[in-house]
């Protein structure tokens, strides 16, 4: 490629790049006001709750549902794509208010799932009526709220009788994004997000576990019966659940080799050859999987998942400095030694930083 047709081509390209730009504002601004007129409505009608008589909060509150949906769907057809996601997004919380609503002036009660699955149940229509990105990431908020609260009651079939590992915390995001894709409105930035979560929870809890063999427990008791599905689920579709920067190769190693550990050390923690080998392979693993996303998002010229995973990298070593020779870090020997090495740490890590997003560019 010769000098000229470079700069011709980043000049064509700079017009998209700004509206790219332009248009991730619009949808940002358009979720904000949804959320905020969305928590305005509420605060009002809780500040004058003895002052307004059923009929009118019953009345107000099927109006102003009405009114949400019919705008997101006439600005959705004129072309004010962001406005329209800003009324689908209060709309789609509206409902849940309304749930709640109702609950309290007839002095309803219930299992706290109960008002999520109903709230989940009265949306799922909704998405093929008003196709808009704000009543999918609803649903799956929905879905995934549903099956936490789930997982966390008594008397729940799905139980878990310990959450302090990344099993949980893991597989019900993934089994939501899978289950969301389907729907007619499918939001790639779900995933994203989704990926987002999974790398950070399989992160903090690997360097937990390194560190301080904490969050070192797979004893969930009845909630395998949500995990299994959410992981074999994960591992059978990375492309629906996960960020379409990784190839299915980078997805299926970050869930692999992140879960490992805890499938060697069992159902918990407890001194003996088997844990140390689980916990030394926390501390290799959290760098593989750290280069493994570094790798995926070079090469699908992500340079938000390429810092993402220096980011991840950097915290391990530092992690690691710390956990090792913590107890010498003492007088101001040991402190100008540890900043002078922190900041080549830092150094070295920032020169390859900027390699792989060079390499990415050409």
């Amino acid at each position: 490629m010769t000098p000229e047709l470079e700069a011709s081509l980043r000049q064509t390209s700079a017009g998209l790049q700004q509206q790219k730009a332009g248009g991730l504002v619009m949808k940002a601004l358009g979720a904000l006001g949804g959320a905020l007129l969305l928590a305005g409505l509420i605060l009002i009608i809780a500040e004058n709750w003895d002052a307004l008589p059923r009929a009118v909060k019953l009345g107000a509150w099927a109006a102003l549902q009405v009114a949400f949906l019919a705008g997101a769907y006439r600005l959705g057809q004129s072309g004010q794509m962001a406005v329209a996601e800003g009324l689908a997004l209060a709309g789609s919380g509206w409902v849940l208010a309304g749930i709640a609503l109702v609950s309290q002036i007839y002095q309803l009660s219930s299992r706290a799932p109960n008002g999520v699955w109903l709230w989940l149940a009265l949306l799922l229509p909704t998405a093929w009526v008003l196709p808009r990105r704000a009543v999918s990431v609803s649903i799956f908020a929905a879905l995934v709220a549903g099956l936490l609260l789930e997982a966390h009651e008594v008397d729940s079939w799905i139980k878990a009788a310990d959450t302090e590992g990344p099993w949980l915390w893991m597989a019900v995001p993934l089994l939501g994004a899978v289950l969301v894709s389907w729907l007619p409105t499918r939001v790639f930035a779900l995933q994203a997000w989704t990926g987002f979560w999974v790398f950070g929870v399989i992160t903090i809890a690997m360097l937990a576990l390194g560190a301080a063999q904490e969050a070192d427990s797979s004893d969930l008791g009845a909630a395998w019966w949500l995990v299994v599905p959410g992981l074999l689920a994960a591992l059978a579709l990375p492309d629906r659940c996960l960020p379409r920067s990784w190839d299915a190769t980078a997805a299926r190693v970050v869930m692999v080799a992140g879960l490992l550990p805890w499938v060697v050390m069992g159902k918990e923690l407890d001194p003996g050859m088997k844990d140390a080998v689980a916990v030394g392979l926390a501390w290799i693993f959290q760098l593989v999987i750290a280069v493994a996303v570094i790798r995926a998002g070079a090469r699908a010229g992500s340079d938000a998942w390429v810092n993402i995973g220096y980011v991840a990298l950097l915290a391990g070593v530092l992690t690691r400095y710390f956990d090792f020779f913590g107890n010498y870090l003492e007088g101001g020997t040991a402190l100008l030694l540890t900043g002078v090495l922190l900041l080549f740490i830092l150094y070295a890590l920032n020169r390859a930083r900027q390699r792989t997003l060079a390499r990415e560019q050409t």
